[in-house]
């Protein structure tokens, strides 16, 4: 059985975010063996026992967040995503945090007024493919996936490539041009059986090797 390791990116360690409905959107895919480690216990030992397949770094639900905390307080995880060698993807603030251990820029996708709402793009939205890649296998150029986000990575990290867009942000998808480190603003996990590209593109990279 294969195995996947969740890195849970919520502020708090007893937040457990988006990791149920990643269970169960990979688990309607096949049988997996999952580890679930906070962004604050990981260290160089990790991989010792459980040697993973894959790694899926989350979103982030509860807070927002700021450059400032994420290089104080994600420093292992941008070590990890530096260093690994594992088919991995992030997803939302996983995406982000790829960008930013990769030396690239984040930022709101506007600037509002106090009291305004900032989450600029939610719900399933149509994604333009940018450029074709295996974990698009079965989707037509454009796709619709579930989005929840008020960042998006400004700038495309050096030795990436861009997947695929919408109007609003520009990158929406992105390849490391080396291995197999994906980054997605959308979330694949959150499908339905009215909105499957989700899936698609998830059993695409759980089938990387």
């Amino acid at each position: 059985m294969k195995k996947i390791l969740i890195i849970n990116n919520e502020k708090d360690r007893d937040d457990f975010g988006w990791i149920p409905i990643i269970k169960e959107a990979i688990l309607n895919i096949g049988d997996y063996e999952f580890y679930v480690l906070h962004y604050t216990e990981i260290n160089e030992n990790i991989f010792a026992s459980f040697k993973p397949d894959f790694i899926y770094l989350t979103g982030r639900v509860t807070y927002d967040w700021d450059l400032e905390e994420i290089l104080q307080n994600y420093s292992q995880e941008l070590k990890l995503i530096k260093d690994t060698t594992v088919p991995t993807i992030g997803v939302c603030a996983g995406h982000q945090l790829i960008a930013v251990a990769h030396g690239a820029d984040f930022g709101k996708m506007v600037e509002v007024k106090q009291d305004e709402e900032d989450i600029r793009e939610k719900g399933f939205t149509k994604v333009d493919i940018v450029k074709r890649n295996r974990i698009f296998d079965g989707l037509s150029d454009n796709f619709k996936v579930y989005q929840l986000h008020r960042d998006e990575v400004k700038t495309l990290p050096e030795d990436f490539e861009l997947l695929a867009s919408t109007e609003m942000c520009k990158i929406q998808a992105m390849k490391h041009k080396q291995k197999y480190l994906y980054s997605v603003q959308f979330h694949p996990e959150k499908y339905n059986e009215e909105n499957i590209d989700g899936k698609i593109i998830l059993e695409n990279f759980l089938n990387i090797k």
